[in-house]
Order: structure tokens, then C-alpha cells, then sequence
């Protein structure tokens, strides 16, 4: 297939029609083999409904629907995963862009031999309120990411090799940076087109100024994670150096004028009243107080030992509060994630040979990351086929097939494909059996009959052979 081309929309219904007939006029014009796969980021007009009735007529039409809005992002990315074509044209659903471009980008990509090819809106149709704070935001990107040919990162319409959409991970707001995403995953030769700007014919913008801002942290977090994502101690670490020096010089100005307090006679000035011992002590400004107002307390009438004690034990009892709160953070985020037993997809398992239905007790069972068991399967008797669940983001999944009191482990191995289609993005998640194995006391021996793993559940996607055994 020649082209794909993704369009992430979002409540564009009067436009999608015309949209659609532009883009087939051109690439039948040019004779392109393509698709169109038309990405509704959870629209609450008939933009799929008209996504429906555009397929019936059009074969090259594709639709993939969230049940929400994600964002353009998510949208990019599940049309990216999608897309079949050689080469991958990103456009806006807003018709502000020109389909017409698509044969001259096309051309850059296959002949010129561009990775990806931005769009260049030289002369735009947008308010002053729009268009200055976009030159601005260019400008930084230009000098950050090292892209230094392209004035509209975050143009619509671009064009890209098929590897480079299937080598980047666009995720959060970062459509904005592909082209530093394509960068820094080895793609280098990025190029630029000066492409028609059209007006908007149908609705409003669905982006406000807070783009802008958003924009701007989005590409410190790129530039960080470029940088220093495998040596982040660079950062901190110079930091903390920065400051422990600070504390430290600090440290021995208090001592120098304290040795000298002493040596001329006075011994009624605290440490604690001078500045430099909180520049030392690196406390936050409630916790630098608090040695001066408990000194105070003591010097004043009703100032008492249980009260400093009072204040100290209510410190620590935030501090307790706070570290517990983190600690629970952290095993409810990583426990158990990989688990067989969270996923919404199911390996079907066939029995196969001269044993082809089990007429004793099969116990199946996994192990979770924390280390506890859990029964998959349990007197599943008589039986055929049976089905397992498959984990999320694991590499491979490990099973114990118990029977008549023998054991056999068998090793699954497979790929992940996030499933975005009228799903919530975070949950579910489509496989690809890669390689599968066994010990063998009751197994005799295992195939892959149909790889692919997803919510197709009349599919045996395992054959499993057992050995002839006596009841």
C-alpha cells in the first residue's frame, strides 16, 4: 500500500464528508493504493456515525473510536499502529489543511528520501492572538530539540516513512515534537514543505492559549528525558553538590563566628539566631523556625519540656504519615501488574492426540510478581479446551500444569500491543505468540496454531498434546 493517511478528530461532523471526497479525488488522480483511518477521539457529535456511513461506501475507509477524549496524541498513536501504508500522511479533520500537498509530500519521502517531512503554514489564516505566541513557541523548540530546519513543529499535516511511525512512541501532548521524538530515535533527515493554510469552513478550534504553556513544560520534559533519562544523577547530582557546598561554606562561617563569640567573652548568643544556620541547616522555613520558638518557650513563663516535646512528636507523626503514604504508593502501582489474572484476553488452549478430553483433575495455576500463587483452573473435568488469561506487559508468562501429581512448567513467550478501540487506553491489551515450550511429564508437546490474541474467542491458539496416561 502506497499511503496512509491518519486524521485525529475530534466533533468535526460537517467536515468529515468533504474531507473525505477531497482525499479520494486526489489519490485517484495519482492512482495511490491507500487507506484512511479516521481516528474519533471520543466525539460527542455524529462524527461516528458519518465515520460508519463513509466506510459502507469506501472500502479504504477505517474508523477506530475511544469511548472518551484522550487527546491528539493517543489518537496519533492508534492510527500510527494501525496504518499499513509505506508511507504516513497526518492531517487535521478541520479541512486548514490541504489534501492537494499529499502527492508532494509523498514525492519527498520516496524520492527525495526525507524520513519525515513537516508542514510549513507560511501564511496562515489565525488571529494575532494565535500566531505570535506560535512563532514563540517554534523559536524555543528550534533551539532545544536541534531541529533547526522547521518553523511549525506543530504543523497538522505531515509525512513519514512507514518505520519512522512504527519506531516512536507518541504519547501525553508530544504530537507537538515528533519530529525531536523522530530525532532522537536515529531518524535524521527531516525536511520541510511550504503547504496551503486554509481558513476554518466548519466549527471552532478545539485548542486554548493553555497549549502553549502545556507546550513549553512538555518540551522541558522531552529535553530532560533526551538528556539525562539513563544518567538523571547528572542533574541531581550537581544539584545536591551545589547545595551541600552552600551548606558547607555556611557551616564554617557559623563556626568561624562562633569561635570568635566565645573568644571575645560572649556566650549569650544562640546559633540559631544567625542567618547562616539556616543556610546550613537546609530546613524549610516552618521547620527553620521552630529551634528559635521552642528556645523562646522555654525562656517564657508556661513554656514547658512536654510542649517541645509535643511539637517534635506532631513533626514526626507527618513525617511517618507522609513516608507511609508513599511507601503504599508504590506497591499499589507496581504490584501485581503483570499478573495473567488482571487482562481482558484469553489464550484457548486444545486438546490434541490421543488424550483429547481430561477426565481427571487439572489444576493450572501462575505465579503474581508479589510472589503469591494464584489457581487459574481448578476440576475443569471432562474437558477439551480450556482458556487462560495472558498478562499485560510481561515478555513471557509462566504456567504449572498440575496433573495426577506430576508437574510440567510451560513458558509462553509473546509481544504487546496496546488496544485503544473503544477501550479505556490503559486497560486492555492484544498479543502476539512468539515461541512457546514445556517440560515434559504429563506434556508431551505444544504448537502455536493462530498467534494473534484478542477478543476473536473462537480461535484455538494452542494445541496441547498429553501423553497417554491410566486413571
Amino acid at each position: 500500500m502506497d499511503i496512509s493517511v491518519v486524521v485525529p478528530l475530534y466533533n468535526e461532523a460537517e467536515s468529515l464528508p468533504e474531507l473525505h471526497a477531497w482525499i479520494q479525488r486526489v489519490m485517484k488522480a495519482n492512482n495511490f493504493s491507500y487507506e484512511i483511518i479516521f481516528v474519533n477521539d471520543g466525539s460527542t457529535d455524529r462524527s461516528w456515525e458519518i465515520i460508519e456511513g463513509l466506510q459502507q461506501k469506501d472500502p479504504n475507509v477505517k474508523g477506530i473510536k475511544f469511548r472518551r477524549n484522550y487527546g491528539k496524541s493517543p489518537a496519533l498513536y492508534c492510527g500510527f499502529k494501525r496504518a499499513e501504508g509505506d508511507v504516513v500522511i497526518t492531517m487535521d479533520a478541520d479541512l486548514q489543511d490541504s489534501p492537494d500537498e499529499i502527492p508532494g509530500l509523498y514525492k519527498m519521502i520516496t524520492e527525495e528520501g526525507y524520513d519525515l517531512v513537516s508542514g510549513y503554514k507560511q501564511k496562515r489564516y489565525d488571529p494575532l492572538s494565535k500566531t505570535i505566541p506560535t512563532k514563540l513557541f517554534n523559536a524555543t523548540a528550534r533551539r532545544i530539540s536541534g531541529v533547526h530546519n522547521l518553523h511549525d513543529f506543530n504543523c497538522g499535516l505531515k509525512a513519514y516513512k512507514k518505520d519512522v511511525v512504527k519506531n516512536i512512541e507518541v504519547y501525553g501532548e508530544m504530537h507537538r515534537y515528533i519530529p525531536y521524538l523522530a530525532k532522537n530515535a536515529g531518524f535524521n533527515k527531516i525536511g520541510e514543505k511550504v503547504v496551503h493554510h486554509q481558513a476554518r469552513k466548519y466549527g471552532k478550534s478545539k485548542f486554548g492559549l493553555n497549549r502553549f504553556t502545556n507546550g513549553y513544560l512538555d518540551l522541558l520534559t522531552l529535553w530532560f528525558l533526551t538528556n539525562f533519562g539513563k544518567k538523571p544523577m547528572h542533574v541531581f547530582g550537581l544539584l545536591g553538590s551545589v547545595v551541600f557546598l552552600i551548606g558547607f561554606i555556611a557551616l564554617c562561617v557559623l563556626g568561624v563566628e562562633k569561635i570568635i563569640e566565645l573568644k571575645n567573652g560572649d556566650y549569650g548568643h544562640m546559633v540559631a539566631d544567625s542567618a547562616w544556620f539556616y543556610r546550613a541547616d537546609g530546613y524549610d522555613a516552618r521547620l527553620a523556625v521552630l529551634p528559635r520558638r521552642l528556645h523562646r518557650r522555654s525562656r517564657q513563663p508556661g513554656g514547658s519540656q512536654p510542649q517541645q516535646l509535643s511539637d517534635r512528636d506532631g513533626d514526626m507523626r507527618l513525617r511517618t504519615v507522609f513516608i507511609a503514604l508513599c511507601v503504599l504508593g508504590v506497591f499499589a502501582a507496581c504490584s501485581s501488574i503483570d499478573c495473567p489474572l488482571n487482562n481482558t484476553v484469553y489464550m484457548k488452549w486444545k486438546l490434541m492426540g490421543t488424550v483429547t478430553s481430561l477426565t481427571d483433575t487439572l489444576t493450572i495455576s501462575t505465579v503474581r510478581h508479589d510472589g503469591t500463587d494464584s489457581v487459574i483452573i481448578n476440576r475443569q473435568t471432562p474437558t477439551d479446551s480450556f482458556s487462560l488469561p495472558v498478562s499485560y506487559g510481561g515478555e513471557e508468562d509462566v504456567f504449572y500444569f498440575e496433573l495426577k501429581g506430576n508437574r510440567d512448567t510451560v513458558w509462553v513467550q509473546k509481544t504487546n500491543q496496546p488496544h485503544f478501540e473503544s477501550v479505556d487506553c490503559g486497560v486492555n491489551y492484544f498479543h502476539e505468540l512468539t515461541g512457546i515450550r514445556s517440560t515434559h511429564h504429563y506434556i508431551d508437546s505444544l504448537t502455536i496454531n493462530y498467534p494473534s490474541v484478542n477478543y476473536d474467542v473462537s480461535r484455538n491458539h494452542v494445541y496441547i498434546y498429553f501423553k497417554e496416561y491410566r486413571y
